[in-house]
């Protein structure tokens, strides 16, 4: 028995104590403070931010990475909840929600991949547009938890990458700060007509153009009383109460699985860091792989790790099953919505759409 544990060990060793390659970018520093806002800009509303599930891009067949596949799909719904938390901190935004896809009606965007995340190691592909179709962000953002993160019992609401969170929240604020009054109130403006064509692009294409950068421009707006816009406001007033209800789905996934995710992070990272020193002291005497105890102990480390995931799989694939049926009413009538949040996110949308065509005639 003995024997086969210790081959299994050697296995482990061999496939995940290779050195991960010399990134491509540049590391944050350990300890990045958030800005925060001190007061308001202007007397226009704060923008609202959507924050779109993020996606995933493997990092090869590097096994580095390879033992974080089971995790990508929490992550994926889990990091746009950090960044999430980390901009209401901020203070310098409105309503700021996850959301399952691009929302026609926002007035700041941000999408993310995850290129990397292993508990030693996150990067983030971060990119942000508002709704004039002007980018104020791209880029690659990535930090190295340090040592002194995991000292303790792992908590999810102590993020071991927030400086990461923290940078990404501190550029946008920057590129926030440079706007002038005219540049906010056109984005404004701008995520309102947007939303309208969404529903009529047949009343409403007319108000907005594009350069030769293309950026949109607002080439006029309704008049205030117009029924067809008055219609639109409404509608988006309903979609913004349905996305609350969305983005409180991703509220209750942080905290469900934040725990585990936590306990997850902590032992991929052990696993990592103690493979790599086994590493160096096998070649700095030359002899064979480590001590037995030093083995065992990566051996069990990930056969933790290797729980964890199991168990983060288990809650996601229960979390989706049991998503409450939503039941909302809008123009008299009573719509209840069953599914994932994502389907009925869509769902949602489609029947603001039809509602819309049925009101007008359009």
């Amino acid at each position: 028995m003995r024997v086969a544990v210790a081959a299994i060990i050697l296995l482990l060793v061999g496939c995940a104590s290779a050195p991960p390659p010399v990134p491509q970018f540049v590391s944050l520093p350990a300890d990045i403070e958030l800005a925060r806002a001190d007061g308001p800009q202007h007397d226009l509303p704060n923008l609202n931010v959507s924050i779109v599930r993020f996606t995933s891009i493997e990092a090869g067949n590097n096994s580095l990475y390879s033992s974080a596949s089971q995790v990508r799909s929490v992550e994926t719904r889990y990091l746009p909840y950090v960044l999430k938390r980390t901009l209401n901190e901020s203070g310098f935004w409105g309503d700021v929600r996850v959301l399952p896809a691009a929302d026609p009606s926002a007035e700041l965007t941000v999408t993310g991949s995850i290129k990397a995340s292993d508990g030693l190691l996150l990067r983030l592909d971060i990119r942000a547009q508002d709704a004039t179709g002007r980018v104020w962000l791209e880029r690659d953002y990535s930090a190295y938890a340090s040592e002194n993160k995991y000292r303790v019992d792992p908590s999810y609401l102590v993020d071991p990458f927030q400086n990461l969170h923290n940078q990404i929240a501190n550029d946008l604020s920057e590129a926030l700060l440079a706007m002038d009054r005219a540049q906010h109130a056109a984005v404004l403006d701008t995520a309102m007509l947007n939303y309208a064509i969404a529903l009529s692009p047949e009343s409403f294409s007319r108000y907005l153009t594009q350069d030769e950068s293309g950026v949109t421009r607002v080439a006029g707006l309704p008049a205030r009383d117009d029924p067809l816009f008055t219609r639109v406001e409404r509608l988006r007033e309903s979609e913004y109460l349905f996305a609350d209800s969305v983005d409180a789905h991703y509220g209750s996934l942080f905290t469900q699985i934040g725990p585990t995710y936590a306990w997850w992070r902590h032992y991929s990272y052990e696993l990592i860091v103690g493979n790599q020193d086994l590493e160096r002291k096998d070649a700095t005497r030359g002899a064979t792989r480590g001590s037995w105890y030093a083995m065992d102990r990566i051996y069990h480390t990930f056969k933790e790790s290797k729980m964890n995931e199991d168990a983060l799989r288990e809650l996601t694939s229960s979390f989706d099953r049991e998503t409450t049926p939503i039941a909302t009413q809008i123009a008299g009538q009573v719509i209840e919505l069953k599914g994932t949040a994502d389907f009925q996110y869509e769902e949602w949308r489609r029947i603001l759409r039809e509602l819309y065509r049925e009101e007008t005639g359009l």
